[in-house]
């Protein structure tokens, strides 16, 4: 063959490839491999030449990174068929091409990319990811055997010819059967089949007239955590014998709308809090409005509750399994809490274009992480760290010690409604304190170890302890607004995760001197922002700068110091200029 021949057949068996890989990631959530690899070579690149590429490139960048990933993977296979037909390999020569790329992807790039030997670590079944991408490359053999055929001489049948010709049929029915097991393996979500036993959640005591009259009184107070049974057991619990099984409810599942589109990019989605600029964020964000943040480039898992089980396995005394149902028979906890996303900004928030706003605050439902540790008879002795696993493959690490807190909960609700998919259903976990990234989404797996575990973030050298920072942010008046001299309002959030704010302070002058601003309403729980507002006086074509700082409940006042969020979280204190109109 000429070139021209064998680039046009490799380029077709390329796009075959694609867009197969596409179809396998819409169909059953399995992720392409450039997305494995731009996950991979993330570890590699320094935060600071990270900064720099975004700074310099903006979004675009980011893009154009995924973009690259695909596009080199398309010239690696669209070269490796064009050579291989150049050097006239026989159709089961390239049948086996297509074969040892699968093995190339299951032997090396998956375990590279932490998937394990032929995807054997995931959540989602290594059956169905196997055979997925067995359809991927005998598909992509089949295109070149399929070529070369179509440029065969006419001649009569001879036994090379027809060799070749079943090589074609080898190929074809190799990706339907593989096609078949992926169809059988994914029919239910393909997620991992656990062989542990299903749990059973503690049948609820009857209420005592005690608890009755303290319920009945509790309704006529504000109120932001309430349980209906009895109090949790420690994490370290002994082992307890299981309740027997209850009557299981008529009550239908939720199935929560779809989720939101994003524009995505390779390091997946960061979507700000909805809020009008120039406007005081509200005490409670709407559902629509809440920030986005999610690691995925191309889409996020989306799981049925009748299907989903929450693994708690590892250094626990009876290893289970958690459908749905029983999670939600738990007893039940209901806070108010604030996420913040490690990446948002606390100053210069005109920087990016999610600026200060990856913060927001709702109402959450769920059962205490204590609770569910419980139904896996507790913790064994000498446990360092708890693995937070999820179906899309992030994890997040923590000490133990976060299951002590009653406001450590899996929650399955927001805002009174079903946990949106966006923000994690079935389940994610909530740790008062920290920011969003030791908050995974779509929790599927919960593994106490005896060693240190690092998280997604950690093996990206971010922070390995995750504590929120003291920040303030001013809402009111716009940066850059023209207004009537005069007396004029300055209102803004402040947050300082579960320690608190204290006070709130601001300045007309830039800092030289501060005024105490008022809180509008009480702290709704210990893990919340609360809004502060205060007034200050324009001169007729005058300047103000105007800068706040909040105090923390330890009485620590917010840094000045200005920082990028790599690898720690902001710092800095938000600052904007307007003048007398």
């Amino acid at each position: 063959m000429t070139w021209r021949v064998p680039l046009l057949v490799g380029a077709l068996a390329t796009a075959v490839a694609l867009v197969l890989q596409n179809v396998i990631r819409d169909t059953w959530q399995i992720r392409t491999l450039p997305e494995r690899l731009m996950e991979w070579l993330l570890l590699f690149v320094p935060l600071d030449l990270f900064e720099r590429g975004l700074q310099q490139f903006g979004a675009d960048a980011k893009e154009l990174a995924l973009d690259g990933i695909f596009i080199g993977m398309a010239v690696l296979l669209l070269g490796i068929g064009a050579l291989a037909l150049r050097r006239g390999w026989s159709s089961w020569r390239l049948l086996g091409l297509g074969l040892g790329l699968w093995l190339l992807a299951m032997l090396v790039l998956m375990p590279l990319t932490g998937a394990g030997l032929f995807a054997s670590a995931l959540l989602v079944s290594p059956v169905l990811t196997n055979a997925a991408y067995l359809v991927v490359f005998l598909g992509y053999a089949s295109v070149l055997v399929g070529g070369r055929l179509l440029q065969q001489p006419r001649r009569p049948v001879v036994a090379a010819a027809s060799s070749e010709r079943r090589a074609l049929l080898a190929g074809l029915v190799g990706a339907l059967a593989a096609l078949g097991v992926a169809r059988v393996a994914g029919r239910d979500g393909g997620l991992v089949a656990s062989t542990l036993p299903l749990a059973v959640a503690p049948t609820p005591a009857p209420p005592t007239p005690a608890a009755q009259a303290t319920t009945s009184t509790s309704t006529t107070t504000t109120t932001t955590t309430t349980t209906t049974t009895a109090p949790a057991a420690p994490a370290n619990a002994a082992p307890t014998q299981a309740a027997p099984a209850s009557t299981p409810t008529a009550e239908p599942l939720p199935i929560p709308a779809p989720p939101k589109p994003l524009v995505r990019d390779k390091d997946g989605a960061l979507t700000a809090a909805g809020r009008p600029k120039g406007e005081l964020a509200p005490p409670i964000t709407a559902n629509d409005n809440f920030y986005i943040v999610t690691k995925n480039a191309v889409a996020d898992p989306v799981l049925d509750a009748a299907t989903w089980r929450l693994v708690v396995d590892g250094e626990v005394n009876q290893p289970v399994q958690i459908d749905y149902r029983t999670l939600r028979a738990l007893p039940a906890v209901e806070i108010t809490k604030t996420l913040e996303c490690i990446s948002n900004f606390t100053a210069a928030c005109n920087l990016t274009s999610f600026g200060c706003d990856l913060l927001s605050t709702a109402q959450w439902k769920g059962a205490r992480l204590s609770d569910v540790l419980a139904l896996a008879g507790g913790l064994k002795p000498g446990v360092v760290a708890l693995a937070f696993l999820s179906t899309d493959e992030f994890s997040a690490a923590l000490p133990p010690s976060v299951a002590d807190d009653p406001e450590t909960l899996i929650v399955y609700e927001m805002n009174g409604e079903p946990l949106p998919r966006e923000h994690g259903f079935p389940a994610r976990l909530l740790v008062p304190g920290r920011y969003g990234m030791k908050n995974p989404k779509w929790l599927a797996g919960i593994r106490p170890m005896a060693q240190d575990y690092e998280g997604w973030y950690e093996q990206r050298n971010w922070n390995k302890d995750g504590i929120v920072k003291t920040m303030a942010r001013i809402d009111v008046p716009l940066d850059g607004a023209e207004l009537r001299p005069g007396p004029q309002r300055i209102a803004g959030i402040a947050y300082a995760g579960d320690r608190g704010i204290q006070q709130v302070e601001f300045s007309a002058d830039g800092g030289q001197t501060w005024q105490s601003a008022r809180l509008l309403e009480p702290m709704a729980d210990k893990d919340t922002s609360v809004r502060w507002e205060g007034s200050f006086d324009l001169s007729p074509g005058g300047t103000a700068v105007l800068v706040v700082r909040a105090t923390d409940g330890s009485g620590e006042v917010q840094t000045e110091t200005f920082s990028l969020p790599q690898p720690d979280g902001a710092s800095g204190r938000d600052s904007i200029s307007v003048r007398a109109a």
